[in-house]
């Protein structure tokens, strides 16, 4: 559901659109003067801003340009009244979306929210499309001196040529992402769509309407028609990842779509039929959920056509210099530091380290330590504190753990060696919510 912020100090335009704007199942935010709805601003993030031009404390096009300094993307609409019309104009040309005039009708406000979901839709294909590029660009990441990922490769490049299902399997971050970015970009529908679907990201219903699409009035919100993922992949590919996480419900439509390649919107009884072909990715053991039915056997053996594992990082200990020196490369360009190279004491230390994080975790320390150290060598202490102080552990008995306890112990380190949760988050290569949840999860508060 969208956020919305209405900054203007006329409280009868204020508690006019705030009505207006939550019968369309959108969630306003108000504030009376420029400081307030700046505040609100960062504080919220809104993808929509009806800014008055005329506030008590500051000019309105002075709020819209700290609006747009901060680069947080939003769609401005300026409220004007016929009076200030040269100055929304103005506006426009600074980056407002578009502008409302005073007064104005229901039907006006119905246009606006109209147009920013047809640009919204149209940036989410525009997205999609810069994806299936950089899968293109990013087949020099798969640089690798590993017998078993070098014959996935030449796996996945067999692959490629049919429209078989593929399931990808392997530790987070080993990889998946890149892989099935580079399964389309060599197969023959490399000029369609690539589009991704994350099902770990999204509660049960957000899931169903991103993936099948709904319609009008399928659920509170549902203000209007949606095309779903799966449409926006006709012609290419789609990416489900961590298809593990579905609920049965979404399970079922996905099964009858690999079945029959038809399906529904969320609350429309019409059949689609949409040419797309499927590639999923889990961590986890999709054979061993089915065991104990959490995941449907039938949908399993759909999308298990073709099964490619990625090797986790600690399994492929001469690619870690391979990798750390082509990122090393890509950063210090990025950052504009000299030519970096690796010293033979941080290699071992990294080779020593077990990197529950894989090459997810090992982009982000190569990243840090690109931008702290000076160069043009990155030393060992260059390297994060759990890093350079990991010992790897003698004792048997505490060295054969579960990937769970591997887990809470890595996570326990990151979070004791890092300042914030934010912090700790990107060291691990996922987002503090998912930290946060996880932390909860292994009683680590």
């Amino acid at each position: 559901m969208q956020k919305v912020l209405i900054v203007d100090d006329d409280k009868n335009i204020l508690t006019t659109l705030k009505i207006y704007l939550e019968d369309a199942g959108l969630i306003p935010a108000l504030a009376g003067s420029g400081l307030e709805g700046l505040r609100l601003f960062r504080e919220m993030r809104p993808e929509i801003v009806f800014l008055d031009l005329k506030l008590p404390d500051m000019d309105g096009l002075t709020v819209l340009e700290e609006i747009l300094a901060t680069r947080i993307k939003a769609f401005v609409i300026i409220i004007t009244a016929y009076a200030t019309i040269d100055s929304a104009v103005q506006a426009i040309k600074l980056g407002a979306f578009d502008y409302l005039p005073k007064p104005f009708m229901p039907s006006q406000i119905d246009h606006i929210l109209a147009k920013v979901g047809k640009i919204s839709s149209l940036e989410s294909e525009v997205e999609s499309l810069r994806a299936q590029v950089r899968g293109i660009e990013q087949e020099g990441e798969f640089l690798t001196q590993n017998r078993q990922v070098r014959a996935v490769l030449k796996i996945a490049r067999q692959v490629a040529d049919s429209h078989a299902t593929v399931l990808l399997s392997g530790e987070s971050g080993t990889g998946k992402g890149i892989l099935s970015r580079l399964i389309h970009a060599w197969s023959p529908r490399k000029d369609g769509p690539f589009v991704r679907v994350d099902a770990s990201v999204l509660q049960e219903n957000l899931l169903e309407s991103d993936l099948f699409g709904h319609v009008k009035g399928a659920f509170t919100g549902a203000v209007r028609d949606k095309t779903g993922k799966l449409e926006t992949a006709a012609g290419g590919t789609i990416f489900l990842d961590e298809v593990a996480d579905m609920s049965p419900g979404i399970q079922a439509k996905l099964l009858h779509f690999l079945q029959h390649r038809e399906f529904s919107r969320l609350g429309s009884n019409e059949t689609l039929q949409v040419d797309a072909r499927v590639l999923a990715a889990t961590n986890r053991n999709l054979e061993a959920l089915v065991q104990e039915k959490l995941f449907r056997p039938d949908l399993y053996y759909r999308l298990n056509v073709v099964d490619i594992y990625l090797p986790p990082l600690r399994e492929r200990l001469e690619d870690i210099p391979l990798l750390a020196q082509h990122y090393l490369n890509k950063f210090a360009k990025v950052n504009q530091k000299p030519v970096f190279h690796l010293d033979d004491r941080a290699v071992r230390m990294m080779q020593a380290y077990p990197w529950p994080g894989n090459i997810r975790e090992l982009i982000n320390v190569i990243e840090r330590g690109t931008i702290l150290s000076p160069g043009p060598v990155l030393l060992p202490e260059d390297l994060p504190p759990y890093i350079q102080n990991y010992a790897p552990v003698e004792d048997t008995s505490q060295l054969l753990c579960s990937l769970a306890e591997m887990e809470k112990m890595h996570i326990t380190a990151v979070l004791r060696h890092t300042p914030s949760l934010e912090e700790a988050a990107k060291v691990l290569g996922i987002d503090p919510a998912t930290l946060w949840r996880k932390r909860k999860k292994l009683h680590l508060d």
